[in-house]
C-alpha cells in the first residue's frame, strides 16, 4: 500500500508540473522547480537527423468561449537564462485579455476554443524545453520542418 501511495504521489507531481516522461531528472536540475504563480511545463524532443531543419512552435494559452471571429491572446514569451549553466527557459505572461477580428457573426453562439500566443524556438533534443505559464494556462507545441527544395522568388 505504501508503494502504491508513493507511486501515486510521484505520478500526481509529474502531471501537475507538466513533466514529460522522457526527460531525466538530472536534465531538469538546473531549471527552477517553481516560479510563483506559474506551472512548469517540460517538452522532451526526440533525437532527429539534421535538427537544424526543425523548429518548435510553443503555444501558451487557455480554452475560452469565443464567437466566430479570429481571437488571439495578448501576452508574451520571455527567454530567461539559467544562471551559471547557459541554458534557456521560457516564461509566458498574460493578463488574459484577447484581441480579435471584428466580423459580424451571423450566429451568436459561443464555442470553446484554445486561444494562444506562439513563439518559435530552436529544436534541440539534448535539453528539455522548459516553459513556465500562469496557473490556469496550458502549453502545447508543434514541430515545424524546413523543406529541402528551395523556391525561386520572381523579380517584378
Amino acid at each position: 500500500m505504501k508503494q502504491f501511495m508513493l507511486l501515486l504521489l510521484v505520478w500526481a507531481t509529474a502531471v501537475q508540473t507538466g513533466y514529460s516522461q522522457g526527460v531525466k531528472d538530472e536534465n531538469l536540475k538546473p531549471f527552477p522547480v517553481t516560479v510563483k504563480g506559474m506551472t512548469r511545463y517540460v517538452i522532451d524532443l526526440p533525437e532527429r537527423n539534421a535538427e537544424d531543419n526543425y523548429q518548435v512552435e510553443l503555444m501558451a494559452g487557455k480554452v475560452m468561449k469565443v464567437d466566430c471571429n479570429n481571437h488571439r491572446l495578448i501576452g508574451q514569451f520571455t527567454a530567461k537564462d539559467v544562471k551559471g549553466w547557459g541554458y534557456t527557459y521560457y516564461q509566458y505572461t498574460s493578463t488574459g485579455r484577447t484581441a480579435s477580428t471584428l466580423m459580424g457573426c451571423p450566429d451568436k453562439t459561443l464555442t470553446d476554443k484554445f486561444i494562444y500566443n506562439t513563439r518559435l524556438v530552436r529544436y534541440n533534443s539534448k535539453l528539455p524545453i522548459v516553459v513556465y505559464a500562469p496557473k490556469g494556462y496550458q502549453v502545447k507545441y508543434k514541430i515545424w520542418e524546413r523543406q529541402e527544395k528551395e523556391e525561386e522568388a520572381v523579380i517584378k
